[in-house]
């Protein structure tokens, strides 16, 4: 019983600080290119949430999943990063993202919330392979 309590407290800890980052800083990234200059070509709102509902997708599965199989948390980490990726390439480049010419504020702005929540996926994995349960 303790070990399911404890699974449910750390799926919501790191998916709660995923939603807290997806808040704090999409509106940091939009105060920041707040200025009229800078027009992206995609909406910045729908990467931060097409990459922290991944985030919230593959932690909740590692941590699910870690308590059948522990020894290959890891590699379920992996296979969620790659679908992330594949899942992002289908949506967003077929969308016409690839034709676009991408200047240094977009390339930016898509690498930074993958980033984030890569390192928050990261934490969460790390933590939970250095429990002793």
């Amino acid at each position: 019983m303790t070990k399911k309590n404890n699974t449910l407290k750390r799926i919501l800890l790191f998916n709660g600080i995923a939603l807290v980052s997806l808040v704090l800083f999409y509106k940091l990234h939009i105060s920041l290119f707040n200025d009229s200059s800078w027009k992206l070509n995609f909406s910045l709102l729908s990467v931060y949430l097409f990459f922290s509902i991944a985030s919230l997708v593959i932690i909740s599965v590692i941590e699910i999943l870690f308590d059948v199989t522990p020894a290959n948390a890891g590699y379920i980490f992996l296979v969620g990063i790659f679908i992330k990726m594949g899942l992002f390439i289908l949506i967003f480049y077929s969308k016409g993202l690839a034709d676009a010419k991408m200047n240094v504020i977009e390339k930016l702005s898509i690498f930074a919330p993958l980033f984030l929540f890569l390192l928050i996926e990261t934490l969460a994995i790390t933590t939970r392979l250095k429990q002793d349960d």
